[in-house]
């Protein structure tokens, strides 16, 4: 892979190739943009340039086939290294060593490079620095050696420290056209169109979510089932809520693989559910169309046009709105190692209808009773 392949961002990649060719390359970097659109895909195509043994002068991308770059693709170079969250917060002892830890990523700064022209430091979730990690950084990114540079990630500006904001270029991320992405898919995945367009409006502008929708063949047979349950909750009374969820889980399942462990399960099950959240977004997202804009709104799932109609006439136009807002909510939890089982069940109670939309002219006062003579 090289910047030619990520899919969007031609503005953010044009900076980077223009800062590669002329060697004109901050200290560091902030990437900023929603979750999946290609940071840190992009952050790693941008080590690879740094440190490419083939570059030729001039030029912006790498070749993708020297040694370094093969080593920093499989995430195996000695002078590139990416800092993941230990569970939800990255944490000071991943920086600097700490007693019970392995060596820090940063104990080596101050050594030159032993196998590449730079170093390079990839913090894949910069919003989850905490306060301690946060500060413990902040010296080495405004007085980094030379041959040192930073590459961070985060979803928006509000999402980090103002020190480390100000300590940062940025370089914007931004959602990809589902059109584009939809092509993208066909081209890449040879998807059928009606197919690739269906996983890019569930991917949401993401790349890196349809990307891995493509490549889950499980979600072709899940997503019927899925349907089928959306169409449920919106015929479903309160107390149906705790089934519903359980009915949930079940939908999003896959088979697990051979040789699990407990960590890789439980991701895999996230997963799970958060592709089916991709689908029951979608779904609802229909749905407010459909409610806004009249039967003849454009929707995704035009298959379902008649279903869906049935369902949003069982909703008031605000709960659709805010049953899509608690469903991006939800994966927010999920993503953040929520309580699957719980984080369901309040899920079901918030989408199930809470009041049938009154018919038209039911508001009005009813007509004065005539009084007897």
């Amino acid at each position: 892979m090289s910047f030619a392949d990520i899919i969007g961002q031609e503005t953010a990649l044009a900076a980077l190739r223009a800062a590669v060719a002329h060697d004109n390359i901050p200290q560091a970097y902030l990437f900023l943009g929603p979750d999946g659109v290609g940071k840190m895909t992009a952050a790693v195509e941008f080590a690879k340039a740094l440190n490419c043994a083939q570059r030729e002068p001039g030029e912006g991308d790498a070749c993708d086939a020297c040694v370094n770059c093969t080593r920093i693709a499989a995430d195996q170079h000695p002078d590139v290294q990416r800092i993941a969250p230990d569970g939800e917060q990255t944490k000071i002892w991943q920086f600097w060593t700490r007693s019970g830890h392995p060596p820090g990523a940063l104990e080596s700064i101050n050594f030159a490079p032993v196998a590449a022209p730079r170093r390079v430091y990839l913090i894949e979730r910069a919003e989850t620095l905490n306060e301690e990690a946060a500060n413990s950084i902040l010296k080495a990114l405004e007085e980094p050696p030379p041959y040192v540079h930073f590459v961070l990630c985060a979803p928006s500006q509000t999402a980090v420290l103002p020190t480390i904001l100000s300590r940062c270029q940025l370089i914007r991320f931004r959602q990809v056209p589902q059109d584009r992405l939809a092509d993208a898919l066909t081209a890449r995945k040879a998807l059928d169109p009606e197919e690739a367009r269906l996983l890019a409006a569930y991917a949401e502008g993401a790349p890196g979510r349809a990307l891995r929708l493509a490549e889950t063949p499980e979600l072709r047979g899940q997503r019927e089932a899925l349907l089928d349950l959306a169409a449920r909750i919106a015929d479903s009374p309160v107390i149906a809520a705790f089934r519903l969820a359980e009915d949930l889980r079940a939908a999003a399942k896959t088979k697990a693989k051979k040789g699990e462990d407990d960590g890789e399960a439980d991701r895999t099950a996230r997963g799970d559910l958060t592709r089916a959240l991709d689908v029951l977004m979608a779904w609802h997202r229909d749905l407010l169309a459909l409610s806004l804009r009249g039967p003849d709104a454009p929707i995704v799932h035009t298959d379902q046009r008649a279903a869906l109609l049935i369902a949003a006439r069982r909703y008031a136009p605000d709960q659709i709105a805010q049953n899509v807002e608690a469903l991006f909510a939800f994966r927010r939890h999920v993503e953040r190692n929520a309580n699957a089982q719980l984080a369901t069940e309040v899920l079901m109670l918030r989408l199930v209808p809470r009041k049938t939309p009154a018919a038209p002219g039911a508001d009005k006062a009813p007509p004065p009773v005539p009084k007897r003579s």
